[in-house]
């Protein structure tokens, strides 16, 4: 073999070795394979952990706007605040502030909305 031609191989061989390397994560290549589950939306078991998640580290007992108890996020839902505020529509500010929910969560509170707002 001359010389001219090791490098051509070289070059070859560590395309080979590195392409083999390459790692694809399915989750991000086709998404979360978990559906969402909007069959029983309720304030207890899906809203209430949301808003715990999202919304109370702002929206607490001393807040201008609470939403710490079931009553005082449906006040704010039959107000349309939490539809406006998810959606921002209208004059409402986008809600949370570090960005939209998932297309999944704002099923799941659209949901319990029209389903008449269920403990």
């Amino acid at each position: 073999m001359t010389k001219s031609r090791i490098p051509v191989f070289l070059l070859m061989g560590s395309m080979i070795v590195f392409s083999a390397c390459y790692y694809d994560n399915k989750k991000e290549m086709y998404g979360s394979s978990v559906t969402c589950d909007t069959s029983n939306v309720n304030y207890t078991s899906v809203i209430k952990p949301l808003i715990d998640q999202n919304c109370i580290g702002c929206h607490g007992s001393s807040a201008t706007v609470s939403l710490q108890t079931y009553d005082l996020v449906k006040a704010q839902t039959l107000a349309g605040k939490i539809e406006g505020t998810m959606n921002e529509s209208g004059t409402y500010s986008l809600m949370p502030p570090g960005g939209k929910l998932s297309s999944c969560k704002l099923g799941q509170v659209n949901k319990w909305i029209r389903n008449g707002m269920p403990l």
